[in-house]
C-alpha cells in the first residue's frame, strides 16, 4: 500500500508540474491574499475587525461582494446599507469573512468549461457547502482539536483538483465523471485506473506553491482516503471527507462524484470511540448544517411570514443549528439554489 501511495504522489507531482507549466495559470496570490488567508484560520474572537475592515475595503471587488450580500433579498426588509462595518454587523463577523474567503479564490482560479454532470457553478456551490460543513466539524463539542478556519479552507479548496483535470483533461476527466456515474463509483477510483493518481493530490502539490499551511495542503490530499494520510493529518483530512460527504446530502452544487459517501462509512464514522461516529450525533449534525443553509438563503421564500422568520432565525447566531427551520416548498428549493449560486457566477 505505501509503495503504491509512493506512485500516486509522483504522478500527481508529475501532472502538478505539467499543468502549472503548460495550460493552466494559477496567479500568485496577491499581496492582500495572504492577510485574507491568515484571518480565515483566526477563531472569530481574535480577528482584528478594524484590520480587516481595512483589507477589504482596499479590494473594491472583495468590498462590493459584501454589499450585495448585505443588500441582496435575505435583508430585504431593512434598509440599504453602503458601509463595510454596517455590513458586518447585519450579516455577521463569521459570515462575512466566509464570503470574503469564498470570493477570494473563486476570483484566482480559472474557469472550466462545463462538463456533463460538473458545472462551474454547481462545482463553487458544492465547494461553499463543505466549506460550512467543514468548519462546524471543527466546533469544541465534538473535540476534535483542529481549528475551524484551517477545516473552513480545506472544505473551500478540497475539490481544487477536479477543476484542474477539468481544464487541462477535459476530455479524459469527463470521461472520469461519466463512468463514476454509471457505475455509481467514487470519483477518485475512477481517477485512480485513469490518471493513477487522484485530484486530492494533485491539488495538494499546486496549492504548495501558494505556500498555504501543510495542515491545508495535506488535508485537501487525503480528503478522499485519509486513511492513508500521515499521522499528524488524518484527523482534518478525515473532517473534510466527513463534510464531504455532508454536501453531497445536500443537494446543492456537485462534486461531479459517481457515490454520495454514507457518513457511517467514512473513515471517522467508522471510529466508535469517537463523538463524530455516533448515529445521533450524525443525525443532529446533518440537521444543523441543513438548517444552516437554508438559514443563509431563506427568504427567497416570498412569503412574508417565511422571510420575517428566517431573518429572526439568523440573527440568532448562538442558538443551536438544530432548531426546527423553515421547510422551502419544492419551487422555493430551486428559488434557494439559484439565490446561492448567483454568488459565484462570474458571468
Amino acid at each position: 500500500m505505501e509503495n503504491t501511495l509512493v506512485g500516486e504522489k509522483t504522478i500527481a507531482f508529475s501532472i502538478a508540474q505539467e499543468i502549472l507549466s503548460t495550460s493552466v495559470k494559477i496567479p500568485t496570490i496577491p499581496a492582500n491574499g495572504r492577510e485574507i488567508l491568515k484571518t480565515v484560520r483566526q477563531p472569530e474572537e481574535r480577528i482584528d475587525i478594524p484590520s480587516f475592515v481595512k483589507l477589504v475595503e482596499s479590494d473594491p471587488g472583495l468590498f462590493t461582494r459584501i454589499l450585495q450580500l448585505s443588500n441582496s433579498i435575505f435583508y430585504s426588509e431593512m434598509d440599504k446599507i453602503t458601509s463595510l462595518r454596517a455590513a458586518i454587523t447585519r450579516i455577521g463577523l463569521l459570515e462575512t469573512v466566509n464570503t470574503v474567503s469564498l470570493h477570494f479564490f473563486q476570483r484566482m482560479l480559472p474557469k472550466f468549461p462545463d462538463i456533463k454532470g460538473f458545472s462551474y457553478n454547481d462545482f463553487w456551490a458544492h465547494s461553499w457547502v463543505c466549506a460550512v460543513a467543514n468548519r462546524r466539524l471543527g466546533h469544541p463539542n465534538l473535540e476534535m482539536d483542529v481549528l475551524p478556519g484551517d477545516l473552513y479552507m480545506t472544505g473551500m479548496l478540497q475539490s481544487m483538483g477536479k477543476l484542474l483535470m477539468a481544464i487541462h483533461f477535459p476530455v479524459e476527466f469527463s470521461k472520469c465523471i461519466g463512468k463514476a456515474r454509471e457505475f455509481k463509483q467514487p470519483l477518485h477510483k475512477v481517477e485512480l485506473d485513469a490518471f493513477g493518481t487522484t485530484d486530492g493530490l494533485v491539488a495538494a502539490r499546486v496549492l504548495r506553491t501558494w505556500n498555504l499551511p501543510p495542515v491545508v495542503c495535506e488535508g485537501v490530499g487525503f480528503y478522499q482516503m485519509p486513511e492513508l494520510a500521515p499521522p499528524e493529518y488524518k484527523i482534518i483530512s478525515g473532517l473534510t471527507q466527513f463534510a464531504y460527504g455532508i454536501a453531497g446530502k445536500s443537494g446543492i452544487g456537485s462534486s461531479g462524484d459517481g457515490l454520495n459517501m454514507e457518513l457511517s462509512d467514512t473513515f471517522l464514522g467508522g471510529k466508535p470511540q469517537l463523538k463524530i461516529a455516533q448515529e445521533d450525533i450524525q443525525s443532529t449534525l446533518i440537521q444543523e448544517i441543513t438548517d444552516s443553509l437554508k438559514e443563509k438563503v431563506g427568504t427567497v421564500a416570498h412569503s412574508p411570514k417565511t422571510h420575517k422568520m428566517a431573518v429572526s432565525k439568523t440573527k440568532k447566531r448562538n442558538k443551536p443549528l438544530s432548531d426546527k427551520s423553515v421547510k422551502p416548498t419544492v419551487k422555493d428549493k430551486k428559488g434557494m439554489l439559484g439565490w446561492v449560486k448567483s454568488f459565484w457566477n462570474r458571468d
